[in-house]
């Protein structure tokens, strides 16, 4: 019920705050104040939202500093205001935002023992956006990076595979496999294959067998309404996982909020 009622949240929360900039505008004359305050709350999600998919931002800070304090700042002007109808709107708005960063954003429990460093990397059998089976055993004696993401739905994922295609020929020099691995459909991971044309395994983890066996899964982790565009609403937790040429774990990044992503630069060295 708890991944039902966040899939359900991070779908509804944008309409809210478009119905608040709506109203802000409309206050405008009458009550400027108060529409100052409810223009400033309202608007921060949608900014948020704006800059993730347009500026193909791969992380951000946990906690949002700079439109928490936007936030702050319009609450404090929507309640000085004493316009009720502006404070109806706007506890909702502080409400949704808390929840955001405080209930929506981090995982819980993610410890993993069975993917800690030092660890031999757990066996694998997957297969490519073409059908195409491939296991620990045929990428034996080679270092990799399994980089577990959403889907195509995702701008942070897709972010983050940028930046890793954008190592392309230092991956390549130092012969790195790199697997990309989601349980979205073939047909949308042949598409991102298609669009970066690099030497990457594009890999299918059909109905989140994987990422359940290696405690991955995000159950529901799919906004509510995107299943109109074929994705599944059960999806993984994004992870970045390293080893070596002995199926060594040598770094592990099983991160806590899904904002909160390491950088090429912050894993890459481990290679060296």
């Amino acid at each position: 019920m708890n991944q039902f009622l966040k899939s359900l949240f991070i779908s509804t929360y944008p309409v809210v705050c478009l119905l608040g900039t709506v109203k802000a505008v409309l206050l405008y004359e009458a009550h400027t104040m108060a529409a100052v305050g409810l223009f400033i709350m309202s608007t921060q999600f949608l900014i948020f939202l704006g800059r993730l998919f347009l500026t193909k931002t791969p992380r951000t800070k946990a906690h949002l500093p700079s439109h928490s304090i936007f936030i702050g700042i319009g609450t404090c002007i929507a309640l000085l205001s004493l316009h009720t109808e502006s404070i109806l709107f706007a506890l909702p708005l502080l409400a949704g935002w808390l929840l955001y960063l405080f209930w929506y954003s981090p995982f819980r429990n993610r410890l993993n023992p069975k993917l800690d460093v030092g660890q031999v990397l757990p066996n694998f059998v997957l297969e490519d956006y073409s059908g195409q089976e491939v296991s620990t055993a045929t990428l034996r004696g080679k270092s990799k990076i399994l980089l577990f993401y959403r889907g195509n739905w995702c701008p942070l994922c897709t972010a983050q595979i940028d930046e890793l295609v954008a190592e392309y020929k230092v991956l390549k020099s130092k012969g790195i496999e790199t697997l990309l691995i989601s349980p979205q459909s073939q047909r949308h991971s042949k598409k991102l294959a298609d669009k970066h044309q690099v030497n990457f395994r594009f890999l299918v983890d059909k109905d989140n067998v994987l990422a359940k066996q290696w405690q991955l899964f995000s159950e529901k982790g799919l906004p509510m309404g995107l299943q109109v565009l074929g994705y599944k609403s059960d999806t993984v937790m994004p992870t970045v996982i390293l080893t070596d040429a002995d199926d060594k774990i040598i770094y592990s990044d099983l991160t806590s909020n899904y904002r909160v992503r390491p950088e090429p630069s912050d894993f890459l060295p481990y290679f060296d």
